[in-house]
């Protein structure tokens, strides 16, 4: 296991890859939230090194957030590999007793990158 470092050290959420063979790793994520810690897994198609050298200590926005004080959601991307990007849904929504929970999600883009805000082809920066 190793960890991915967050430049912002406010941000509480404990990320981390492992490998599963040479080619092959999985990302975790633990969120940490008002209620419980919700821990998602993503099985991803390269080697634990190009996952641990595509981390630049921050996520990155691809879509405005939206936040009516009870929902809020975002989309941000994580990092780009040589196949594919990897993107984390953020929703977070306000219980009626006032806590939250977060609804997240992480997701491997094959073919897709994340650029100055935008998800495209990889294609298109070729």
């Amino acid at each position: 296991m190793n960890m991915l470092e967050w430049e912002d050290t406010s941000i509480p959420h404990r990320l981390w890859v492992e490998r599963i063979d040479n080619n092959e790793t999985r990302l975790c994520m633990k969120v940490i939230k008002d209620v419980d810690p919700e821990m998602l897994y993503l099985k991803l198609p390269v080697s634990q090194e190009k996952v641990m050298g595509a981390w630049q200590g921050r996520a990155m926005v691809v879509s405005d957030a939206y936040d009516d004080g009870c929902l809020y959601s975002q989309v941000r991307s994580l990092f780009n590999l040589d196949n594919g990007c990897v993107v984390w849904t953020v929703n977070h929504i306000q219980l009626a007793d006032k806590r939250k929970m977060s609804v997240d999600k992480l997701a491997f883009i094959p073919g897709m990158i994340h650029d100055r805000g935008l998800l495209k082809s990889a294609l298109e920066t070729v």
